[in-house]
């Protein structure tokens, strides 16, 4: 499994998109150890400190657990509620919780019409 980066936006937000989609479609499994910080650095050609950020927000996201001096590694998954994943997909395509607000707003606005 490999990461290729886009160059398209934060360098961590493509590691951390880069994992929950390889996650979500069941490439990685529930305890599968990540490469270390170190390695995925190396391999990537990135400074340790971006994947360490990285690796931070999936473990807030609850897509991996990190175990301090034993490394990372895929979280078990609870099944998500459908919406659930699909406002994920629109907060990492980029859409502000404002914006998505708004069109929320907007949608239920249109029953009342």
């Amino acid at each position: 499994m490999q990461i290729k980066l886009q160059g398209n936006g934060h360098v961590f937000q493509e590691i951390v998109s880069a994992y929950k989609r390889y996650i979500e479609l069941g490439v990685l499994k529930e305890g599968e150890k990540l490469p270390s910080v170190r390695e995925l650095a190396i391999d990537l050609g990135v400074n340790p400190n971006t994947v360490e950020k990285a690796y931070s927000t999936l473990s807030a996201d609850g897509y991996v657990t990190v175990l301090p001096k034993k490394g990372a590694f895929v979280a078990p998954r609870v099944k998500d509620d459908p919406v659930l994943t699909q406002i994920r997909h629109l907060k990492e395509s980029g859409i502000t919780k404002d914006a998505l607000l708004s069109a929320i707003e907007t949608v239920y606005q249109e029953d009342h019409r």
